[in-house]
């Protein structure tokens, strides 16, 4: 199973790149494996969101 995330590209972009570096940098212990994807969920959404409106920042001082 852990050959085909490695083919896969896992993170496969930046956003997971950043959610993962995230969740890495945080206490997990204690938690279920399913409060753990929550947690990388909800920061993928996170991280997203502020990546559209810095895009749409940049384009408005342009």
């Amino acid at each position: 199973m852990m050959d085909g995330m490695n083919q896969a590209g896992f993170p496969s972009n930046e956003v997971e790149a950043l959610a993962l570096l995230y969740l890495q940098n945080q206490s997990l212990s204690g938690l279920a494996p399913e409060e753990i994807y929550d947690k990388f969920a909800d920061a993928i959404k996170r991280i997203a969101a502020q990546k559209e409106r810095s895009a749409n920042e940049m384009e408005e001082n342009y």
